[in-house]
């Protein structure tokens, strides 16, 4: 009985100098640093970004865009947008193309034609119908569960208008 007392002793006592070490070590800075005079804390390793989230300011000032970007409502009016079916379409390509969204939510496009024309009572059984036709005729394409993109061949690109006009 005493040989397992005696090894709980001298466990903890490792125990007990391994932590006061420890507590040694990393204190020590600390003191060392008031002994200065600053409330500095000792340095850590700094934030690294990944490549996504870096920003890249080695290619200079941004350039002034030509036009002011426009609105939604602006945009469907100057891509001839009227219809229902037209206005979902021009309102995925305006999410894709002006805002650089590369995937939308279909609640998120019908919201933005119901705010464009107000008057268009759109139900949510029409732009139901709209939208799935809009993906039968290959306009849409389904990404992922909810997630959508617009087709490449659409034909309200902006800048495929613009060199058409």
């Amino acid at each position: 009985v005493s040989t397992s007392q005696d090894d709980e002793a001298f466990a903890e006592n490792a125990y007990r100098s391994d932590l006061s070490e420890a507590v040694r070590q990393v204190s020590r800075p600390m003191t060392e640093a008031k002994d200065k005079g600053s409330d500095r804390r000792p340095s850590v390793a700094p934030l690294v970004l990944v490549s996504s989230q870096r920003v890249d300011d080695s290619n200079g000032p941004a350039k002034e865009p030509d036009e002011a970007p426009q609105d939604f409502a602006g945009f469907a009016k100057s891509m001839g947008a009227k219809e229902l079916p037209d206005l979902l379409e021009a309102a995925a390509a305006y999410t894709s193309f002006v805002e650089g969204q590369a995937s939308f939510s279909r609640p998120e496009i019908m919201k933005r034609v119901a705010r464009v024309d107000p008057s268009l009572h759109l139900s949510r059984e029409d732009g139901l119908r709209s939208f799935g036709q809009l993906l039968r005729q290959g306009k849409l394409r389904k990404l992922e569960r909810g997630q959508f993109t617009i087709a490449e061949t659409t034909r309200f690109k902006p800048e495929q208008r613009i060199a058409g006009e």
